[in-house]
């Protein structure tokens, strides 16, 4: 008993911890997405972005185009480590299973009883480089900045175990992300993952257009997490001929499958586990002039242990990983969000 007592208290005090170092951010969230703000600032700022680096994109390989095609089209893409053939594939898996064992045997301590997701700290996270320095290739890199049609920020890695606890909380409910307008987040399985093992999942086009439109009707109403339920109650009085048919993807596959997934524009979840825990990792992208760049960089290394990751990085792309330190304005100064979904 004394334990999950403990747990809770340190995880409530955790949270209004957060809560508070998140206020700027939250009212600086509020300003940008008043209707005045976004579409005669903000929004005509982004396509101006967009116009004049159209010239700058890369040419796309066949199976990068198709991953970028199938993006555009679905907002999802899944493949496999093997068929993408990033070089160093091999030592990235087994630091990932090698950590995934840690988390494993983490989740059955005292100080974690009770919470639906673990994630892997700055200290595990730099012992292990070659987790971090994969989702920098070159060709991850590529892809994105075909889909963004921008420079390509690297927003980091978060490293999930989610025992099968059945929780519908936090990740586990509906959401959409706040970065950016458009972002991408790579996950890869280090477990084999089915229905009761906490698949990744993602609405439809059609499922995701009803959700944006009904739970935007209030201000940042669509930026609040919403279950699985809910969900089904939206869909039901809006459109209920969409129930009857395959209105969102459950990314169920073997260790090592990768999904692409725009999850600044499409609702997605973490399926809460039933049977089996799921070890999974996360990489994020965004542009590197993000619509919230607060809610931007939100991983667990610290500034010195990025600029330590990117010096590890060939000179052209190490950008990619410092571009906070070229935000402008008041932007820079907006202290990062620390609230999780």
């Amino acid at each position: 008993m004394y334990p999950m007592v403990i747990s809770k208290a340190y995880q409530t005090i955790d949270k209004l911890l957060q809560r508070t170092i998140s206020l700027p951010s939250d009212l600086a969230l509020f300003v940008s997405n008043l209707e005045i703000v976004e579409q005669k600032i903000l929004y005509p700022r982004y396509q101006k972005f967009l116009r004049d680096y159209y010239v700058s994109l890369p040419t796309l390989l066949p199976d990068e185009a198709k991953i970028v095609q199938e993006l555009e089209q679905q907002g999802l893409s899944i493949t496999t480590l093997d068929q993408l053939a990033i070089p160093a594939s091999d030592r990235f898996f087994q630091a990932a299973q090698s950590l995934s064992q840690e988390l494993r045997q983490q989740s059955s301590q005292p100080l974690y009883t009770g919470k639906h997701t673990l994630t892997a700290n700055a200290e595990q996270i730099m012992r292990h480089p070659e987790l971090f320095l994969w989702g920098a290739a070159p060709k991850l890199l590529k892809i994105v900045e075909g889909y963004l049609k921008l420079p390509v920020a690297y927003d980091g890695l978060s490293y999930y175990y989610s025992p099968a606890d059945a929780q519908e909380s936090g990740p586990r409910k509906w959401h959409i992300d706040k970065e950016d307008w458009q972002m991408i987040k790579i996950g890869v399985y280090i477990n084999d993952v089915n229905e009761h093992g906490g698949p990744f999942e993602c609405v439809t086009p059609p499922t995701n257009q009803v959700l944006v439109k009904q739970l935007r009707s209030k201000r940042l109403r669509k930026y609040r997490s919403v279950y699985h339920h809910e969900v089904q109650n939206v869909i039901s009085a809006h459109q209920p001929e969409l129930l009857s048919k395959n209105w969102h993807r459950s990314c169920i596959g073997k260790a090592g499958t990768v999904i692409f997934v725009d999850t600044a524009k499409y609702y997605h979840r973490g399926k809460p586990p039933t049977q089996f825990g799921r070890s999974a990792i996360f990489f994020g992208y965004c542009s590197q002039q993000p619509r919230h760049p607060f809610f931007c960089g939100r991983s667990p290394l610290s500034n010195s242990q990025l600029r330590h990751m990117a010096s590890l990085l060939p000179e052209e792309i190490r950008d990619c990983v410092t571009w906070r330190d070229r935000l402008a304005g008041i932007a820079k100064f907006i202290p990062k969000n620390r609230l999780k979904v």
